[in-house]
């Protein structure tokens, strides 16, 4: 059944989050793997965990949030009895997300080994849509929440080379609602009076990860070099519910063809898989003076290896009214609908890499500044990019300042902003998706991805950084 499909490719969501967290990170533009120097070492480069002398805790506090318009080509005799469907603009409505960070790490009096635990959660906005909006048979609403919590430690071998890792406990959990089209097959029209809203709501709580890392700085402290690797993640027990909300549809409402019994039909035991991808993070930098450090770094995502979702133990029924209430039915010779087989979803998706170039200035003794730029390629090739998931090709920068405090505080503060740019898009490959109301059969309806679009990513954020034990 398609309609299932679509959904899960929205939650699926190749690139769905950014590859930075933390405010002093993302004020460097991600340039953080070889210089990491907070806790973010957890995500960035565990190995850079020696780094922390002592005992050291984190808070972190980032709002993303994503800004989208769309103005969708309007589509000449798409509607009923031939009219011209005229498409409004529309926005991404939703506030920005608020995401927190936390982590602990303490050295225990040893010299090279440092032990943590942290919580960082990637970021990704939240997209709310108008129910009625010409986006609408893409997404009118998504909730995609992704934790990343659990250990890590590191080690210094002979002043020179630092090895370190983390496991983690991930737990991940999608909403998103669309409209699908209950229209006979061959009649390609668009109209709010047959729209049906489907909602899907997925967890799993639980899935083990990993992720390594590696540092080479010599005692001079002059220049390093780090690497990092965050094998797949792949969330095979996702457990859900889909439901569809017949409500002013007219198969529903109508006097005489208003067929469908009940105003909503669940499905409450839906399961698939989402599969996060491979992460290779790499970075040098230099320190020419002791007051500055420049790194560049990159870093590559394994997206293509994404190329299907499969949905299991599907089965929704869609009761029908009793042919006493509406005499149509036995005319058409129609019956209940019911969905129980599996279903693939073909994805293609494509790796996506980045290069970052940033850097920190110590202005005095309690002011640190950091800035930095970045390129990113999709991992959504512009031919299936919807309102579902905004990414494209960008230019981003970061900017930040880390404060020393009394009691051994510091406080960081960044901004970071990447752009998509406007893009015109005419060969669209995404299609509203139709459901025969006489046979239950699913096809493909109209392109609904041609357009203008143009989006830009702001992330913005506060951390307060606690040493509680010192050493050396």
């Amino acid at each position: 059944m398609l309609l299932v499909t679509t959904l899960l490719s929205t939650a699926q969501a190749s690139t769905y989050y950014m590859s930075d967290v933390g405010v002093r990170s993302f004020s460097r533009a991600g340039a953080f793997v070889a210089g990491v120097n907070d806790l973010t070492a957890f995500w960035y480069n565990p190995a850079a965990l020696t780094r922390l002398k002592g005992g050291h805790a984190m808070v972190d506090l980032a709002g993303a949030g994503q800004s989208v318009y769309f103005d969708r080509a309007d589509v000449e005799g798409g509607g009923l009895d031939g009219a011209d469907v005229v498409n409004e603009p529309i926005e991404n409505n939703a506030p920005a997300y608020l995401i927190p960070h936390l982590g602990v790490s303490y050295d225990f009096g040893l010299e090279h080994t440092t032990v943590g635990l942290g919580f960082f959660p990637p970021y990704a906005p939240d997209y709310q849509y108008p129910d009625e909006g010409a986006q609408r048979y893409t997404l009118t609403d998504s909730v995609v929440i992704h934790t990343y919590t659990g250990p890590g430690v590191a080690h210094e071998f002979f002043d020179w080379v630092s090895v370190g890792g983390t496991v983690s406990w991930n737990l991940l959990y999608l909403e998103q609602e669309l409209d699908v089209g209950l229209i006979p097959e061959g009649s390609s029209v668009e109209d709010p009076q047959y729209d049906v809203a489907f909602s899907l709501d997925a967890m799993q709580r639980f899935k083990l990860a990993w992720n390594a890392g590696v540092l080479v700085e010599p005692p001079s402290e002059r220049w390093a070099v780090g690497a990092m690797v965050h094998p797949p993640i792949v969330f095979d027990e996702l457990a859900g519910t889909m439901t569809a909300d017949f409500s002013g549809n007219y198969y529903y409402e109508d006097d005489t063809f208003g067929v469908i019994a009940d105003e909503t039909a669940v499905d409450d035991h839906v399961r698939t898989t989402v599969t996060m991808p491979l992460i290779l993070k790499s970075g040098a930098l230099v320190r020419p003076t002791d007051r500055l450090e420049i790194e560049a770094s990159f870093v590559w995502e394994g997206w293509s290896s994404i190329q299907e979702v499969t949905v299991t133990e599907v089965d929704m029924d869609v009761p029908l009214r009793s042919s006493e209430e509406r005499p149509v039915i036995d005319l058409l010779g129609i019956e209940d609908i019911q969905v129980e087989d599996d279903i693939v979803l073909e994805t293609n998706y494509v790796d996506s890499w980045s290069l970052r170039l940033g850097g920190s200035f110590v202005a005095s003794d309690r002011l640190i500044v950091h800035a930095g730029g970045l390129y990113e390629t999709s991992g959504i090739r512009q031919s299936h990019l919807d309102v579902s998931l905004v990414d494209g090709d960008k230019w981003g920068y970061g900017a930040g300042v880390s404060v020393s405090l009394p009691a051994n505080l510091t406080l960081d503060a960044g901004l970071s902003q990447s752009f998509l740019g406007e893009r015109t898009i005419t060969n669209s490959q995404v299609t509203s998706i139709n459901v025969d109301p006489l046979t239950g059969e699913v096809y493909d309806g109209p392109v609904v991805g041609n357009g203008v679009l143009r989006s830009s990513m702001t992330l913005w954020g506060a951390g307060l950084t606690w040493q509680f034990a010192q050493r050396g």
